[in-house]
């Protein structure tokens, strides 16, 4: 090839991958970009995808070294894989939950387009997609039931992220250029004390809606560790080629070729609250691992408080817990807590089926839902009635009333684009329940809130009491 075709070609490989990068991600600080380019010199002037020594950077996840020790790029030249900034964050967080949705969140900002990033902050939302989770107690969602004791995992990484004197403030401010306050006001959207401006809401709906990266990744990593195969059938990769940005309403969009990805999705996400997440067995452990730390929690003279609940593994929580029940002398909450461990659990004595979740039940449930110590008070009333039953001594935790999570039910709020051929010639875009596009959701919202968000009734394994309570609890639910 003469020499002249050969730059002209280069001027056109380097011009075609500047326009890509820049097109899909808004920026050019992407560390990519210097490894696409030595690719493009590779490929003219070597006929080789092999890269030069010194060139990307393994930590990033871009390169790979055969066992010749020579280097190669991972992706194809033409896929537009983001590595940003929020790697400085990254350096230090070695947890798969954190990091995949991340990667994810890449991905489908590489698909909104360079207005949005610039109308909205791109590196707001990755560094938001990094710390979501941060705010998590151990054992992740269970004590945040526990009010007033714990917050939210969002307004507890709100006061993270936002403390002046702290390293992630620091990190987002002077390494990544980054307000932490946006930061803050992404994860935590729904703050009633801070007023979170329109385009942080907008970042908001991408990194907490129907199409989540968190979503996306704990629903398939979630399937594949549990051994169920539910998510096998979530095709991310058209999932997230799919993905529009709707102007007008300020949200995620979908093209018609997503619909039945999304559809997987949505269903993948019901079948694992019904058989994963909210399991009879899960439900009893966490039953009694709540109430376990309630009554540790309650007692006049515990030396706990919600500060010794941060920044420890769940181990060291189990053991402070132990050794505090211990020194109380909770001879109940210890074994509460001994039957998690040691898998003695609680068994179902009652389940109330869906025929009978009568409004002034539902209203009675919620009630307790949203005032633990109610709930507990109520425990205690039906331990010491049953037991009286069959003579037996209560101690006030052998029956637990267990209550999902009244605000978790499948959302689908999305609009579908057609490029053409719209259905019956309606106007674009269309409501993902719009009958023309899927029929989904309408069936499916129904059979989560009866057949997964299951009211259960547990009790201690006493054979007699399980019999009682099983017979009769219900009407004592009132």
């Amino acid at each position: 090839m003469p020499s002249i075709d050969r730059q002209l070609l280069l001027l056109a490989l380097v011009a075609l991958f500047t326009a890509t990068i820049s097109l899909s991600s808004g920026h050019f600080e992407n560390p990519d970009a210097q490894l696409r380019l030595s690719q493009a010199f590779s490929i003219v002037n070597h006929g080789s995808f092999q890269l030069a020594d010194g060139v990307g950077n393994i930590s990033h996840g871009n390169i790979s070294v055969n066992r010749h020790g020579e280097r190669y790029s991972v992706y194809g030249p033409g896929q537009i894989l983001l590595f940003t900034p929020g790697a400085l964050i990254a350096e230090n967080v070695t947890d798969r939950t954190t990091i995949g949705p991340h990667y994810i969140a890449e991905l489908i900002n590489s698909f909104l387009g360079l207005a949005v990033h610039f109308l909205t902050g791109f590196g707001v939302f990755l560094a938001a997609t990094l710390l979501h989770d941060i705010g998590h107690y151990p054992f992740s969602h269970t004590l945040e039931e526990l009010t007033p004791f714990f917050v939210s995992h969002e307004q507890r990484a709100r006061r993270l992220i936002e403390d002046p004197s702290g390293e992630i403030f620091r990190v987002l401010r002077d390494e990544l250029r980054v307000d932490p306050v946006r930061v803050a006001n992404v994860i935590d959207y729904e703050s009633a004390d801070h007023q979170v401006p329109d385009r942080d809401l907008l970042l908001a709906n991408i990194l907490s809606g129907t199409l989540d990266p968190d979503k996306i990744d704990y629903l398939l990593r979630d399937s594949m560790f549990c051994g169920v195969p539910f998510g096998e059938s979530v095709n991310r990769d058209r999932l997230i080629a799919a993905i529009r940005y709707d102007a007008q309403r300020h949200r995620l969009a979908i093209t018609s070729k997503g619909v039945s990805a999304v559809e997987s999705l949505v269903f993948t996400n019901y079948l694992m609250y019904r058989n994963v997440y909210w399991h009879h067995t899960v439900r009893s452990a966490t039953a009694m691992f709540k109430r376990s730390v309630q009554d540790t929690l309650m007692h006049p003279d515990c030396s706990l408080e919600a500060s010794n609940f941060h920044r420890v593994t769940e181990g060291e929580l189990l053991m402070s817990l132990a050794h505090e029940q211990e020194r109380l002398g909770l001879e109940g909450a210890r074994r509460l807590l001994d039957g998690v461990t040691r898998r003695r659990l609680h068994k179902v004595a009652s389940f109330i089926y869906p025929g009978e979740r009568k409004q002034g039940l539902l209203h009675y449930l919620y009630d307790l839902y949203q005032h633990p110590e109610k709930r507990r008070q109520k425990e205690v009333e039906l331990c010491r009635h049953f037991g009286a039953q069959v003579g037996r001594e209560a101690t006030g935790d052998e029956i637990l009333i267990d209550i999902p999570r009244f605000d978790k039910t499948p959302e689908v709020d999305l609009k579908v684009f057609y490029r053409e051929d719209v259905p019956s010639d309606k106007p674009q875009p269309l409501s993902f329940d719009d009958p023309e596009v899927s029929r989904l959701r309408e069936s499916l919202v129904d059979n989560f809130e009866d057949q997964a968000k299951i009211f259960r009734i547990f009790c201690v394994g006493d054979a007699d009491m399980l019999e009682r309570v099983g017979a009769d609890v219900k009407r004592h639910l009132a």
